[in-house]
């Protein structure tokens, strides 16, 4: 079962008290099961994706106007993103991941701030959903399923009514040839 909390703070390492609250009452006492604690937003308009919470440092809207872009770097690189005297590349995550670009014509950026030990990384996207709870066994580890270009940046997935959500491994993605090259 997927349960969601809204997202009204936009840092998360600020609400712990208000998660806690949420992970008891999402499990009953007599409930064995451990609740896993994912940031859930859209990767591009077909294909949600889930982001294990201790790797998304922050979550913010920034104007399109703050990304500074940089030349000769691929594609996915948008530019540059400078946010409490820590600058960040700013990535547009689904052409990262193969798949459709976010829209060139958008005026505020949804960013996933990702930290994964010293690499930090600013993850553009079209929406963020906000906090998701989820029972570690629900996540199916077989990738064999998921397309080719995006499996080697996803741990597993979970499917509920119809919807697939994938389980991005945040570790991958930071650490991307394509980022580095």
């Amino acid at each position: 079962m997927l349960t969601q909390v809204d997202m009204s703070m936009y840092k998360l390492s600020e609400s712990p008290d208000r998660l806690q609250n949420f992970a008891e009452s999402a499990t009953s006492p007599k409930s064995e099961t451990h609740w896993d604690t994912f940031l859930k937003f859209a990767i591009d308009p077909h294909t949600i994706g889930l982001i294990e919470s201790e790797f998304a440092q922050e979550v913010i809207t920034v104007r399109s106007g703050l990304i500074t872009p940089v030349p000769n770097k691929p594609s996915c690189i948008l530019g540059i993103l400078s946010h409490r005297r820590r600058v960040y590349w700013a990535t547009d995550l689904a052409m990262l991941l193969g798949l459709q670009p976010l829209d060139q014509n958008i005026l505020l950026y949804e960013v996933i701030l990702a930290c994964v030990q010293e690499r930090s990384l600013a993850l553009i996207v079209p929406k963020i959903f906000g906090i998701a709870k989820i029972s570690g066994d629900r996540i199916d580890k077989n990738t064999m399923s998921i397309p080719s270009v995006m499996r080697p940046h996803i741990k597993g997935y979970f499917q509920e009514q119809g919807d697939l959500f994938y389980l991005l491994q945040a570790e991958s993605i930071l650490s991307s040839a394509i980022l580095h090259s």
